[in-house]
């Protein structure tokens, strides 16, 4: 394995943050295209529960920055493929040659979890937060909703993004320990502060308990099957 300076490392990361870019900004610019039909995808969930909830604007400009602002995030999701595939050629030459035949399983694996992350949070998590949420201020404080866009928008996109990369601890994991870079026994030992960090995780993305909990628990059992795997992986080896 050649050994390079750090210089060409930075390098050599420089360059691939620079396509990652490049990737997401013309990905950003073909999604304004198709922003209020994705916008009409994000109000499904709270109109399902809630058909008479009124959306507003608080601003002339909050329109044109919700579509901005979904955009760069369909920008994001569309150069997923491209974004893993520059991480993994920036670590490749850390790997074996048997490792390093692994980019198109490793690549569908981890496009297969990104997709699973979005429909969990937003079949799953997003309806249970929402009623919860929307239904505290209908049914306790006996308010009638008016909800911003921009901050409605801003709350389902932080959310469904966030579960589809935090669905990428599997790779991120074995990336790590395939690498030499993570050892299987500090997984091992890991176990316990990753869970109190998945409820903080799940605190930082989410204002109640009970969607902080339906962050925090696929991230765990997420990692319970990543650190088998690996070790199953070693025995193999």
């Amino acid at each position: 394995m050649e050994k390079r300076p750090l210089i060409e490392h930075l390098e050599e990361l420089r360059r691939r943050l620079f396509f990652i870019a490049v990737s997401v900004f013309v990905f950003s610019i073909a999604s304004f295209f198709i922003a209020q039909d994705i916008y009409a995808v994000l109000k499904y969930p709270a109109l399902k529960y809630y058909p008479n909830l009124q959306f507003v604007t608080l601003s002339p400009s909050s329109a044109f920055f919700v579509l901005m602002k979904i955009s760069l995030i369909a920008g994001i999701v569309f150069s997923f493929p491209v974004i893993f595939y520059h991480i993994w050629k920036f670590v490749e030459p850390g790997l074996l040659p048997s490792e390093k035949r692994l980019l198109i399983p490793l690549l569908s694996l981890g496009i297969f979890l990104f997709i699973t992350g979005i429909l969990f949070a937003y079949f799953v998590v997003l309806p249970v937060a929402l009623k919860f949420l929307i239904g505290l201020g209908i049914d306790v404080l006996k308010v009638t909703p008016m909800i911003s866009i921009d901050l409605y928008t801003s709350f389902v996109l932080k959310l469904v993004l966030a579960f589809g990369f935090l669905f990428q601890l599997p790779i991120v994991m074995y990336i790590l320990t395939a690498g030499g870079i993570v050892k299987l026994k500090s997984w091992e030992k890991w176990r316990k502060p990753f869970i109190v960090a998945a409820f903080v995780i799940g605190a930082i993305i989410a204002p109640d308990w009970m969607t902080q909990t339906l962050i925090a628990l696929p991230l765990i059992v997420l990692y319970e099957i990543s650190l088998r795997v690996n070790r199953y992986i070693r025995r193999k080896k």
